[in-house]
């Protein structure tokens, strides 16, 4: 009798999971408030429950008796995920997850206590806060920037880089419309390199870290490369840091995904850690650079199936850059991409668009309309193939901008 795997989403970045605990001998069971989701077409069952549900979730968990559960590139799960194993007696990532998941300010409170390299930060919870806050940033906004985003959202929503205090009141209210808690956490900017690591521990000691290169664009990741342009002794300090981070938060299992600046001094600092894997193709491109097979990895422990961690023997130079666009607008038609992939012929490439489909510029990672991934002779090449592909590819769009009214 096959077992039952939860995941929760249905999602385009749920589908490598759910085609893996499929592959692996598993029903996938689904969970989404999407009755339409494309998740929910490919699953062995289906249960229209939005994933942030704790009891709707746990109930859908017993009812097919799985086995484990897990979500890929969805932080607002991850808590939910976290209370359904602990409920249902299932593997762990950690004890004591479901709140510091997605709640920003106690993982940062977690980075304090166990000195692990992060920026300074405040939190505004209400008008009190806010006057607080303003008189502590009135000083230093004469020298430094601030990020304001929300407390316990994700995908780059509703973040805001300020310069000034005038600035502040209209970030805050920015930040809140996409907190579900209505909490803003306000933290130094680091100016430097924004980097990110792909971790996986077993019993509390990490097994592998990636670091990966990025690619930012208005704040949100946009793509990424291996292997990292930091030397060994810089690698061994960014994974220093990731570990120390790791313990902070209690993470003993599983993936995490971590994101971290470098300063200009080449000092890390830890910006966020998510008990996930990470999004925006980072798995695949784990695998192509790596030959290490996270996902599998994931839903094997998650499942409490004993993993075997080989060491990693490839050292591929790979990269990965999201589509997006610049400007709000419809789609009116789509030029000859097959031609444009016969010529570059990319390792893996979608395009998730149609003629007369809406499209926004980017402010979100959800702004994102498919993607390139392309092998080189170093990291840097790879990332050219990807831009010089994806700039071809949107001269190939014919848009009909949508104008902005002023009243």
């Amino acid at each position: 009798m096959r077992a039952n795997f939860l995941i929760l989403g249905g999602g385009v970045g749920q589908l490598p999971a759910i085609q893996k605990a499929q592959a692996l001998g598993m029903n996938a069971v689904v969970v989404s408030n999407d009755p339409h989701c494309i998740g929910g077409s490919i699953a062995d069952y289906f249960e229209c429950v939005d994933t942030t549900d704790f009891e709707g979730v746990e109930q859908v968990a017993r009812q097919y008796k799985v086995v484990g559960s897990m979500t890929m590139s969805n932080d607002v799960a991850v808590p939910t995920s976290c209370y359904v194993n602990e409920k249902l007696n299932l593997p762990i990532q950690g004890k004591a997850l479901i709140q510091l998941a997605t709640d920003k300010y106690l993982m940062r409170e977690k980075f304090a206590t166990h000195q692990v390299n992060s920026p300074k930060f405040y939190q505004i919870r209400d008008s009190d806060d806010l006057i607080f806050v303003k008189h502590k940033l009135k000083s230093a906004l004469e020298t430094e920037s601030f990020i304001v985003k929300p407390n316990d959202s994700s995908g780059s929503r509703g973040v805001s880089r300020i310069t000034t205090s005038e600035e502040l009141d209209e970030a805050v209210q920015y930040a809140v419309g996409f907190s579900r808690n209505k909490s803003v956490i306000v933290e130094e900017f680091i100016d430097g390199v924004e980097i990110g690591a792909q971790t996986f521990s077993v019993d509390g000691k990490i097994i592998y870290c990636f670091v990966h290169n990025d690619k930012v664009s208005n704040m949100v990741p946009i793509g990424h490369s291996f292997p990292s342009v930091y030397t060994k002794e810089q690698v061994s300090r960014i994974e220093e840091e990731c570990e120390k981070a790791l313990t902070s938060l209690g993470i003993e299992n599983g993936p995490s995904n971590i994101d971290i600046i470098i300063d200009s001094d080449g000092v890390p600092f830890v910006i966020e850690v998510g008990a996930r894997l990470g999004a925006t193709k980072l798995p695949e491109l784990v695998m192509l650079h790596s030959d290490i097979d996270l996902t599998t990895l994931t839903i094997q422990l998650a499942s409490g199936q004993k993993v075997e961690c080989l060491p990693v023997t490839k050292n591929e130079a790979v990269a990965v850059e999201m589509i997006t666009v610049d400007q709000d607008g419809i789609i009116e038609k789509i030029g000859d991409v097959s031609s444009l992939v016969r010529k570059y012929q990319p390792v893996d490439f979608e395009l998730r668009l149609s003629e007369k489909q809406k499209i926004t510029k980017l402010k979100s990672g959800q702004d994102q309309y498919g993607h390139v991934i392309f092998t080189g002779t170093s990291a840097v090449e790879a990332e050219e193939k990807c831009a010089e592909f994806i700039t071809e590819c949107l001269s190939l769009l014919d848009i009909c901008r949508i104008e902005t009214q002023v009243l």
